[in-house]
């Protein structure tokens, strides 16, 4: 995506005499720029007073607005790409300041119409190239600006309405995909507060006419039950009641209309040039079709919120709109199209996120200029003054929480996890008098309520919390959390704060962390460092001298048949000690895979190249089934205090074919793995696995697509030309590669099914046993929830990737015989996908 490229906050204009060194004598002076030097100044200082225009909504932007539309009057035909490239660029990526720009083209509609002319055919291009690649979130930034140019009377209320009953034209088309036309009607319902007040007062029959189609197709539509599998808290006041999104959204612009669309949170700067824009002329939109609905096609929808900020009944806390306000709604929309134009670049993201309290009435924010709250804290200490509590919504607390709603979003969050940590250490890096503080109250109210919150979540927040204490020299208030020791070790609390200082000691070290913590934490950190447990380190191991025969010809780099010749010796004399043919088997693969193991130990390219160098024998001792699952078995019992280098290994080794996908999930329901629930590194790689089983179905699918698409090109050159023998066997070469691709596709996406199909049967098998051992509490105990949640994270994670055998799924795994609660999450499972796939007709 295009990126605006930024502008220091302190920016001026800059003189000759500016750039001269202040400490040089005269004859040190620096060379004079070239002319083309100046050019490129005043283009890049032009950009940067377009960028900051309306950095604040303040009196002081109606004096700016008029410098802003004399200068681009007068550079526009100096510098017409940097103009237009910067104003398309603030149009489509700067969402909360749309007014402004919006009535700066308005002004220079008064005075200029010919410019306008072409900035309009730009803007206009842009949205029929967006509406082209069914470019929704960039559709929507376009309506939100043709809003308000209807505000700035730049355009007719009339062809405003024409464009958006154009995009509504779908909804009168029978047995369309659902999803397609809530992605439209959520598009409008979010843009049109901004300009609905001009609508109604200039076009009303027009403005009503939207509306009626608008309720006709929500009428038919229904209210979107709610999925249990999606809630991130499963009770309490964080519990974001899983209401429909779009409903709401509806029931607020109903409320808006009944209020004569009076939006007090709204700037409305062109309000300040009514009588200028009532003399100009207006400007034409283009005719467009609305974007049919594609399968590739990525839809826009509301955000969820997730309620942290609200007192026990909960009610919202007054540090911020409520919950149920068309207020909160806009902000929540304005940060969260903030956040998807910068999530490439995070320290920009940061200054736009901050700057959101600036681009709305002043009255509503409490101030967030460092300066200025120092100075008051200051005069007010002069004075002796008791310091008031202050008033207006804080901006950190609805940042913070909007962006933990994204990262906490299910099924999966919508961008990387590592982005939410950058965003957030930038956040607390720009306001350190602000953010820190707010970022502390967030965490510990979370906390306090973790035992409700849903097992992927808890998960979530502890790989955030851990990446995030890294960034700040892992100081926390520890302290504050004591009280959580006493408190069964498979606590959601108690594993939070384990898991939390495990990852912290993988981005940290061992003693570093250790010394970090209170002592009473010290319970819940490993006994000793990360580290091996080579099992014949003793030397009374009476497989110790054999192991050391192994490792040595290891070091020195010994070929394969070498040391299968050891190991067939080996072999050989627990024969002769009296060990049966499946023995000698054990004994021999355990020796070579633990040998090689330790030969590797020292860091991922010691063990990839060795692995590398007797990958042959590795995949000659793992030919059924049981080797590899006894594989697995011994690469996580030697790197049972390192869960990193395992992860990580396995990982390796599945790339290598040496064990398969059905060997790392037998072994994640061992016996030893389900004691332990409460860790989430076997899950972890579980997941991992299962997505290594997706990415390479997506690969082929790819692959095949792609020559596809080239035979498909290379058929129609092919038909313009006179047909040769050459041509003839390129044309068979390629759809003999074609059937190889699809041979290859069936085959990965069959071996997927086989896959998912396993695990399921896992998890049905383990939570069934244990809801039917006789213990009426058991879904209540901290180890069956655990499990569960697990369960749950792995059913709507991969709900598009079982949709194609959910008949086999409900034939195999969900019998009759199965535990209702366990078919519920399943019933869901389902649910989610007819939801994503039905039909409004």
């Amino acid at each position: 995506m295009h990126q605006l490229l930024p502008i220091p906050l302190n920016w001026r204009v800059f003189s000759i005499d500016d750039r001269r060194g202040s400490g040089y004598r005269r004859h040190h002076r620096q060379p004079s720029p070239s002319r083309d030097d100046d050019a490129e100044d005043i283009e890049v200082r032009l950009r940067g007073l377009i960028i900051k225009i309306g950095d604040k909504i303040s009196p002081e932007l109606k004096i700016n607005l008029n410098k802003m539309k004399n200068i681009l009057e007068n550079d526009y035909a100096k510098y017409p790409d940097t103009v237009k490239d910067t104003l398309k660029a603030c149009v489509t990526e700067l969402p909360a300041k749309a007014p402004v720009y919006g009535t700066l083209f308005g002004l220079l509609n008064v005075s200029s119409h010919e410019l306008v002319d072409k900035l309009m055919y730009e803007i206009n291009n842009l949205l029929k190239q967006a509406l082209a690649e069914a470019n929704w979130f960039k559709i929507k930034q376009l309506l939100r600006f043709y809003g308000e140019l209807v505000n700035a009377n730049v355009i007719l209320p009339t062809s405003y309405c024409t464009l958006i009953s154009t995009l509504l034209s779908a909804l009168d088309e029978p047995d369309q995909q659902r999803r397609h036309l809530d992605c439209i009607v959520y598009v409008i319902l979010s843009t049109l507060p901004w300009s609905a007040k001009e609508l109604s007062e200039r076009s009303t029959s027009n403005l009503d006419e939207i509306l009626h189609r608008i309720e006709t197709y929500m009428n038919r539509r229904g209210q979107i039950p709610n999925r249990d599998i999606l809630r991130r808290y499963r009770s309490g006041s964080h519990d974001d009641l899983q209401r429909d999104e779009l409903m709401h959204l509806w029931t607020h612009v109903q409320g808006l209309r009944n209020q004569g669309w009076n939006a007090p949170l709204l700037p409305k700067p062109y309000q300040w040039f009514d009588k200028e824009f009532s003399e100009a002329l207006q400007h034409d939109l283009p005719t467009i079709e609305s974007p049919k609905h594609t399968e590739s096609a990525k839809y826009t929808k509301p955000a969820r919120p997730l309620r942290i900020n609200v007192d026990d009944t909960g009610k919202s806390l007054p540090t911020g709109p409520d919950y149920d306000s068309f207020e909160y709604f806009i902000l929540q929309d304005i940060i969260a199209d903030t956040i998807h134009t910068f999530e490439s670049n995070r320290k920009e993201c940061s200054k736009y996120l901050l700057a959101i309290g600036n681009n709305f009435e002043t009255d509503k924010f409490r101030s967030n200029n460092s300066n200025q709250r120092q100075q008051q804290q200051q005069d007010d200490e002069d004075e002796n003054m008791e310091e008031e509590p202050p008033t207006g919504w804080n901006l950190a607390d609805l940042l913070i929480e909007n962006v933990f709603s994204q990262m906490l979003d299910l099924p999966a969050a919508p961008y990387r996890q590592v982005f939410y940590t950058c965003i957030l250490a930038e956040l607390c890096r720009a306001d350190s008098s602000l953010f820190p503080k707010a970022l502390g109250r967030t965490v510990k109210v979370m906390f306090d309520s973790i035992e409700d919150m849903d097992t992927a979540c808890i998960h979530r927040f502890s790989v955030w919390f851990a990446h995030h204490l890294s960034n700040f020299g892992f100081q926390w208030d520890w302290a504050a959390w004591q009280s959580a020791l006493s408190l069964d070790p498979t606590h959601p609390k108690v594993c939070f704060i384990r898991e939390t200082l495990e990852k912290d000691i993988r981005l940290s070290y061992y003693e570093r962390i250790k010394s970090t913590v209170p002592e009473p934490f010290h319970a819940l950190i490993p006994s000793q460092p990360p580290a091996p447990d080579f099992e014949y380190e003793n030397g009374d191991h009476p497989l110790h001298d054999s192991a050391k025969e192994v490792i040595n010809s290891m070091k020195t780099k010994k070929s394969s048949d070498d040391i299968q010749a050891i190991l067939q010796r080996f072999k050989e004399e627990q024969a002769k000690q009296g060990a049966d043919e499946q023995e000698q088997t054990k004994l021999t693969h355990e020796l070579f895979v633990q040998a090689m193991l330790l030969v590797g130990s020292k860091s991922f390219s010691h063990v990839l190249n060795v692995v590398e160098r007797y990958l042959e024998v590795l995949r000659f001792v793992n030919t059924t089934p049981e080797a590899r699952v006894h594989t697995v078995g011994v690469v996580a019992s030697f790197w049972k205090h390192n869960s990193q280098f395992l992860g990580i290994l396995l990982d390796k080794l599945l790339n290598y074919r040496v064990i398969d996908p059905t060997s790392v999930i037998t072994w994640a329901f061992e016996k030893q793995q389900l004691e332990h629930a409460e860790r989430s590194f076997a899950w972890e790689i579980l997941q991992n696995t299962l997505n290594k089983v997706v990415t390479r179905v997506a690969q082929v699918k790819s692959k095949l697509e792609g020559c596809q698409q080239m035979h498909e090109e290379n058929e129609a050159k092919r038909a313009k030309e006179t047909l040769t023998e050459m041509a003839q066997a390129e044309a068979q070469q390629e759809q003999d590669t074609l059937r190889l691709m699809e041979n290859s596709l069936s085959t990965v996406t069959r071996e997927q099914k086989e896959v998912f199909i396993v695990a399921y049967q896992k998890f049905v098998q383990v939570l069934q046993e244990k809801l039917t051992s006789g213990n009426p509490d058991m879904e209540v105990t901290w180890t069956y929830r655990w499990i569960f949640g697990w369960y749950r994270e792995m059913m709507r994670l991969y709900y598009k990737e079982c949709s194609g055998f959910l008949t086999t799924m409900e034939t195999v795994v969900f019998i009759n015989e199965i535990d209702e609660r366990i078919k519920a999450v399943f019933a869901d499972v389902k649910g989610i996908y007819q939801d994503e796939t039905s039909i409004v007709v």
